[in-house]
């Protein structure tokens, strides 16, 4: 019985031993890294009729010590034919993880989720394949397969319908030799909708010349929908010249509406003509100011003004009221005509 029981001590403690050494050489050994493709994700936006726009957010999931140099290979093909329409090869995770040295994404250890973006810029088609290949440095780990279908139905986001109805130009001040000019466009805006921010651009050219004398690009934000909004920008115009001036609204980086105007200055400056009949030249008085078109506060009508009765102050002249003097005098034509009527008694 005895020698029975020292067997199985012996055979216990051989165990343990055995146990102990596995754990111990098991703890030297560095978890491997592994990942996989967890998920593909696709996003999709018509550019023109034949162009779209498709990201593929791709997430995959590792577990294990930090690793560099994964990449991931991504391959478009058409639908109907097979034949590859695009690639693209990337490093795998964000900027953050990137080495600048070698273009190569770090992993870092443990278990985490990591997340790729590509963009693609491809012909509208019926149906598209993405395949997306890992590699960890220039060995294959795993691929995966996703299908794109029903891209023509994508619709392409309406542009504002916006015109530019008209542009009136207001002389503001002068400065030195030039003329700040007020211009104020009046904007329809075609649909019910209100428009997104936008932006003007105004541009004025010397007419004769062509040569730019000023630029302005003014933010003119939303304009409500099925309405006319005003907006106003000030311009530095040269005082003696003739300007053409191109207006552009823009929304995000595309025209969709332009106006145009001209403001003629060169009255403003004296005149040199030519008399045929003595060969002699002249320079003539300009007949008209800059200064009649600068608008001038108007002034308050005095206490002393007549004042009127009605709606929006029109109507009759308030007339003095009848007083005593006027009573006295009937009174006394009276008694005129009664003492006359005695004498002749």
């Amino acid at each position: 019985m005895d020698r029975d029981l020292s067997t199985i001590l012996i055979v216990v403690v051989l165990f343990l031993i055995f146990v102990g050494l596995l754990a111990a050489s098991g703890g030297d050994e560095k978890e491997k890294s592994r990942f996989w493709i967890r998920n593909i994700d696709i996003k999709a936006e018509a550019v023109d009729e034949d162009t779209v726009n498709i990201t593929a957010i791709i997430t995959l999931e590792h577990r294990g010590d930090a690793t560099g140099g994964v990449k991931l290979l991504v391959k478009v093909y058409d639908g109907k034919t097979g034949l590859l329409l695009m690639e693209q090869c990337a490093p795998a995770g964000g900027l953050e993880s990137q080495s600048a040295s070698n273009n190569k994404s770090v992993i870092p250890g443990g278990e985490q989720s990591v997340e790729t973006r590509l963009s693609f810029m491809l012909p509208t088609k019926d149906s598209l394949s993405l395949m997306v290949g890992l590699f960890e440095g220039d060995k294959f780990i795993t691929d995966r397969e996703t299908w794109i279908s029903g891209l023509s139905t994508l619709k392409i986001e309406d542009d504002p319908e916006i015109q530019i109805r008209d542009v009136d130009f207001a002389v503001n001040r002068t400065s030195g030799d030039r003329m700040i000019v007020d211009a104020t466009a009046y904007i329809d805006n075609l649909k019910s909708a209100d428009t997104t921010s936008l932006r003007m651009l105004i541009k004025v050219e010397d007419s004769e010349t062509g040569l730019l004398v000023d630029l302005a690009e003014v933010d003119i934000g939303p304009l409500a929908g099925g309405g006319t909004s005003i907006r106003s920008a000030s311009l530095s115009l040269l005082g003696e010249r003739d300007h053409a001036v191109d207006l552009t609204i823009w929304s995000s980086d595309k025209i969709i509406a332009e106006g145009y105007g001209e403001v003629g200055l060169s009255p403003f400056g004296n005149r040199t003509e030519f008399i045929p009949v003595t060969g002699t030249v002249i320079e003539k008085e300009p007949e008209i100011s800059v200064d009649k078109f600068i608008p001038r506060p108007t002034s308050t009508p005095s206490e002393e003004m007549i004042h009127y009765k009605g709606v929006g102050g029109m109507g009759s002249p308030e007339l003095p009221a009848p007083g005593f003097g006027v009573i006295g005098a009937i009174f006394a034509l009276l008694i005129v005509l009664l003492m006359r009527r005695t004498l002749k008694w």
